[in-house]
């Protein structure tokens, strides 16, 4: 969402507006929004995505810049100190530094009042500036669930995700949003860049206190907002063939000759790959593991890997997780070879928390099944590079995954646990 600027003076805008021109501000812009869907009509907007700015201040002051949730409910001092219960006298917008999600968008708050328990710093996740971001995410009930997550399960799994220090109802305009702890002090994972197989180890015991703990919880059933064996790459035999030439006519010489096989055969057969994960053990899956939902520690004093962005979590394979990190952020010079070693530590780690009665060759079977689920997530893709409005970040982004799913369905052998 577009931050609305409540207040800025003509010698502001006219400042900012030179600086834009002259591409000084690097990737943030401001501009005027007569008919954003999102906010009152009409406003002053500011956009801020990664890099921060430059010949302006690092920080922004919301007397000047004030972000407004969808209803139109402004998030100034009087807002936070209703929902934290707690006085804050000012607050300030910093940049974050760090790209924004596709379903959402993030701000970094920094809140100044005389309480000494008041945190210095938030992250406030909100509705997507991008239309298609906020269309998906109320597609996919991303706000409800995530906030559902924060609520139900957040506490209890402090080690691995963020805390929640507050949240909406998830779903009306006045209530999709999130006040999160600050953990920008941590590494960010790149997505574009991967992450080591080591870095993946990391991952994989973080998301193993949460998959132990919910290994086949009959808790997970009693709730409504986390539907069960639903993932956004998943996709109808008609959707995906669909877009199988136009894939074609871009990767067919890029990929190997099985990886194309394994598609086809994928489309054929993908509401049994469906039914196949149905009957195997169910866990809560995060639905999105990638290397840009990962925060890694930088000193010994922060938690090893903290896993963000919990807005698609689902009741569903184990496996499809562990598939979904590995074939879309770790490189293939980085996991050759190791692929096996990866979901061997994935299913010790696993046992460590008390999960019994599963071996690692079923573990293995079921991550080359989940392989299959995750490589229908090529097609999808591709399909959003063709929107002209994508940019050259994300196309690159895209382009990586792609290649490095394919490659994983031939690396792991997925169709060996094709279904009949």
């Amino acid at each position: 969402m577009w931050p609305v600027v409540q207040s800025a003076t003509k010698e502001l805008v006219s400042t900012i507006g030179e600086f834009g021109k002259r591409g000084s501000l690097g990737r943030w812009a401001f501009f005027y929004d007569q008919k954003s869907p999102t906010h009152r009509p009409g406003g002053w907007v500011f956009k801020g995505v990664a890099d921060g700015l430059q010949n302006c201040s690092s920080t922004l002051d919301t007397e000047r810049l004030m972000p407004a949730l969808p209803s139109g409910t402004p998030i100034d001092a009087a807002w936070l100190s209703h929902q934290l219960g707690q006085t804050v006298d000012r607050l300030e917008i910093v940049p974050l530094g760090v790209p924004q999600g596709m379903v959402s968008s993030t701000l970094r708050l920094q809140l100044h009042g005389q309480s000494t328990d008041l945190p210095a710093s938030l992250i406030l996740k909100i509705d997507s500036d991008n239309p298609a971001g906020r269309e998906m995410a109320q597609a996919l009930n991303c706000f409800q669930r995530e906030v559902g997550f924060y609520r139900e399960f957040g506490p209890d799994l402090s080690d691995c995700v963020p805390r929640c220090h507050a949240c909406g109802d998830g779903t009306s305009d006045d209530g999709r949003w999130l006040l999160l702890e600050d953990l920008t002090a941590m590494k960010a994972g790149n997505q574009v860049r991967g992450i080591s197989a080591e870095a993946t180890l990391r991952v994989i015991e973080a998301m193993a206190d949460v998959q132990a703990r919910f290994w086949q919880a009959a808790e997970l059933e009693r709730h409504a907002w986390i539907p069960a064996h639903q993932v956004w790459f998943q996709g109808s035999s008609a959707t995906l063939a669909s877009y199988r030439q136009s894939f074609l006519d871009d990767y067919a010489l890029r990929v190997d000759a099985e990886a194309l096989e394994a598609i086809d055969r994928i489309i054929e057969r993908s509401r049994a790959i469906d039914g196949a994960m149905a009957k195997r053990p169910w866990t809560l899956v995060h639905g999105d593991l990638r290397a840009e939902n990962v925060l890694f520690a930088t000193d010994s004093c922060q938690r090893d890997a903290v896993v963000l962005d919990w807005g698609t979590p689902t009741r569903s394979l184990a496996a499809l997780d562990l598939a979904f990190l590995i074939g879309g952020s770790v490189p293939m010079p980085a996991r050759r070879g190791r692929i096996r070693e990866l979901c061997d530590h994935w299913h010790q780690a696993l046992q460590r928390r008390g999960v019994s009665r599963y071996t690692s060759q079923e573990a293995w079977a079921d991550l080359q099944l989940a392989t299959l689920r995750c490589l229908t997530s090529v097609l999808l893709l591709h399909h959003w590079q063709l929107d002209p409005t994508v940019s050259a970040r994300v196309m690159l982004l895209q382009d990586e995954s792609i290649e490095r799913f394919c490659g994983m369905a031939v690396e792991v052998r997925a169709l060996e646990a094709l279904p009949d």
